[in-house]
């Protein structure tokens, strides 16, 4: 009955995503983020539900009056170059086969991320965005927060199977990438029930991140804290939901958490982190006898590679380490041009919050400039001891940083007042010449 009721509902938005190719996006995004497919049993389990989305939106994207320029600018020049760089490096990989079904997997995430830059151009849009992001993830935060309550902690929580959250630790860094998000939308929301639900939401899910068993997690949930204070405003609700969370976590985690917790303090100890620190080696190893192009993607599936560049007596592991994996893999300039991204996204989002500190029309752009650096932060944090080098929602992260840039500094270029400034407002390009052509006409019978 799942798959039944989800491939009509997917089936359902086709014809308005022929119509508008952002509904596309967010579509797209909702099934990459969430899998809800993988919540079903039947043919919809594996059915190739975003690739469908994705060539969909790119036809109504053709066909549609929508802009088909991508905007030139630091982050997507660099972006390209990443990508060409990981082309580059396949074709050099320890295991081709691999490298090159990674590499394409991979370039249809950066496709859709340049659509987003092509179609978010405003602020409703971008709003949008982030409501799509929230919902998806923050599904399974809030079953997670219930689950870990109702169950006392007990068990750990999971993402969806065959996803990029279905292991704990990764779920975990998402949970955190998505509180800020949460934040951003309970600043700007003037319904009070929504800002309530958002309140419970940042609540349940944050219960949810220590319900994962993710000491990765706890330290980026610590850190996103403290952030969320640093860099946010209204923090007496945002205090109240935190509070909360370290009382569940002090008097309801049972003894078994708490202890593993516990081994933060004594990391040399623990063997998951010194065979996290030897996959470390492997990756900077393989980079150093091949520093230009690296093994390629996923050349840690490698024996042959292993047993030339792993530590004596390590066993082979997936590279737990967003920097080592993509040094590992791509060789230093990817590693350089990954963390020129990254650069880029935090800088572009420190000029919003300079340009709009001062600007009460623009504090919407300022809180989201400021929630997005806090995501960035969760997710090089909690990356360090992650394989999420290539998490689809950290580039359109990324990219959201410079939009929002783009989005201010087109807003400020443009006179208020002025016909020109609310066309990109509006839902779709028809309406936008109707505007126009009212506009012309207001235009000559007032002169």
């Amino acid at each position: 009955m799942r798959d039944i009721v989800l491939a009509l509902f997917i089936f359902g938005t086709i014809p308005f995503i022929l119509q508008r190719p952002f509904l596309g996006l967010l579509v797209w995004g909702w099934l990459g983020y969430m899998n809800p497919h993988r919540l079903t049993y039947g043919f919809a389990y594996s059915f190739p539900w975003v690739m469908l989305i994705a060539v969909i939106t790119l036809v109504s994207l053709a066909i549609s009056r929508e802009r088909k320029r991508i905007p030139l600018s630091a982050f997507s020049v660099f972006l390209f170059l990443f990508l060409a760089c990981t082309a580059i490096a396949t074709i050099y990989a320890a295991d081709p086969p691999s490298a090159t079904d990674k590499l394409e997997a991979f370039a249809k995430t950066l496709l859709m991320v340049y659509v987003t830059l092509m179609l978010v151009n405003d602020r409703r849009r971008m709003d949008w965005l982030v409501w799509m992001i929230v919902v998806s993830i923050g599904f399974y935060g809030l079953k997670g927060g219930v689950f870990t309550i109702l169950r006392g902690g007990a068990h750990h929580v999971f993402g969806p199977p065959n996803s990029f959250i279905a292991d704990n630790n990764a779920l975990a860094m998402a949970f955190c990438m998505i509180l800020p998000l949460m934040r951003y939308l309970q600043l700007q929301t003037a319904n009070k029930r929504v800002r309530i639900g958002l309140g419970v939401a940042m609540f349940l899910t944050g219960v949810a991140t220590l319900g994962t068993y993710s000491r990765g997690g706890f330290i980026a949930l610590v850190l996103v804290s403290g952030a969320l204070f640093i860099k946010g405003r209204r923090r007496f609700t945002l205090a109240i939901a935190v509070i909360a969370v370290g009382l569940v976590a002090y008097h309801f985690m049972p003894t078994r958490w708490i202890e593993r917790m516990d081994t933060i303090q004594h990391a040399g100890q623990v063997n998951t982190l010194q065979t996290r620190i030897q996959s470390w080696e492997f990756g900077a190893n393989v980079a150093l006898h091949r520093p230009l192009v690296g093994g390629g993607f996923d050349v840690s599936n490698s024996l042959s590679m292993w047993a030339k560049y792993g530590p004596k007596g390590a066993e082979p592991r997936a590279i737990h380490s967003i920097y080592f994996r993509v040094l590992g893999e791509q060789g230093f300039p990817g590693l350089v041009l990954y963390l020129v991204l990254l650069f880029i996204s935090w800088t572009c989002c420190t000029r919003v919050r300079r340009r709009a500190k001062d600007s009460p029309p623009d504090s919407w752009a300022y809180d989201l400039a400021s929630m997005l650096q806090v995501s960035l932060l969760a997710f090089v944090v909690a990356g360090s001891a992650e394989t999420l080098s290539y998490f689809d929602l950290s580039f359109q992260m990324m990219a959201m940083c410079a939009l929002l840039n783009g989005v201010l500094a087109a807003k400020r270029s443009v006179p208020q007042g002025s016909d020109a400034a609310s066309p990109a407002l509006l839902r779709t390009p028809g309406d936008r010449s109707r505007a126009l052509a009212s506009g012309a006409a207001h235009g000559r019978s007032g002169g």
